[in-house]
Formats: structure tokens, sequence, C-alpha cells
């Protein structure tokens, strides 16, 4: 009998270092994991914003000339821009017919980055255009960032020049 209680005893101490290592190895690998989980998002929505982006521009090469409409007595133009909010974005051609939507995923946030006196500011909600020579309509050169809510200095940049350059710049998040 005493052979027995000894054992329990030992399994009890057993599984009470088994439950410590594990505290301590998650203490670790959970913040490891979570900056994993906010990295791979933000690389995909900032994919994701820059194929949407390219497409809007070629697309407004594209659409840039003026068509005659089935039945229109007068030849119509149609240009194609990219509304960019909050939550999501949404590519439309003309003033309101949608062509593709796109929600972000939670804890992402897209802003256009401008500086006024000295101090970077964001907007979250931007209409961007492409003139038929793929360059920025109204908007001229602009920097988009896209970062996971809380965390900006993990974040990127999408880079667009006057002349119509898009490029998407890794690990320049904001301080």
């Amino acid at each position: 009998m005493l052979v027995k209680e000894r054992q329990a005893g030992a399994m009890l101490w057993e599984i009470l270092l088994i439950l410590a290592l594990l505290a301590i190895i998650s203490v670790h690998a959970v913040p490891q994991a979570a900056r994993f989980y906010r990295q791979a998002v933000v690389e995909y929505e900032a994919e994701q914003l820059l194929s949407t982006i390219r497409y809007c521009q070629n697309m407004s090469r594209i659409t840039a000339d003026s068509a005659w409409g089935y039945g229109a007595k007068s030849p119509t133009k149609r240009y194609v821009s990219l509304q960019l909010a909050a939550k999501g974005n949404q590519l439309l051609a003309g003033d309101r017919d949608i062509i593709a939507s796109h929600t972000y995923l939670p804890g992402v946030n897209v802003a256009k980055v401008y500086q006024e006196q000295g101090e970077n500011h964001y907007d979250a909600s931007i209409k961007l255009s492409f003139t038929a020579n793929g360059r920025p309509g109204l908007s001229g050169m602009m920097t988009l960032f896209i970062y996971y809510q809380g965390y900006p200095a993990e974040g990127q940049k999408i880079m667009i020049s006057k002349g119509g350059r898009i490029r998407l710049e890794r690990g320049t998040g904001e301080k």
C-alpha cells in the first residue's frame, strides 16, 4: 500500500512539472505566433491592395478612350477608380458601378499618409484614379500605409509616384 501512494505522488509531481514547462514555452511561443499572424495578414492585404491598384491603373488605360455605348447617340467616356475606406475597398466603373469589392481582414487598417506641420497624418477615406497614360489622377503622388491596429511599426507602404510607378515597401512601418 505504501508503494502505490508514492507512485500517485510522483505522478502528480510529473504532471505539475510538465504544466510548468508548457507555461514557460507558451510565454515565448504565443507572442511570436501573434506577431507572425500580424505580419502575415498585413503582407496579404498589402499584396491584395497592390494588385487591385495595378488592375485599376491598367483598366484606366484600356477604358480611357471615348467609346460608343450600345444604342448611345454620343460617345461616352468610362473611367475606373478605387475607393478606399476604413474596412475595405471598392473598384468602381463610372460613379456607381462596382466591379469588385474587398473587405480587409480583422485588425488591418489602410490609410493615406500625408505630412502636415512636420507630423504624419492618416486619412482612411481615399478615392484613387488614373489617367489614360497610367499616371495618378487628381491625387498625384501618394503613399498608402497598411498596418495592423496597434502595431504600426510592422506596417508596409505602397508608394505611387507622379509618373504612375507603383511599388510596395516591406518592413517600413511607422514608429
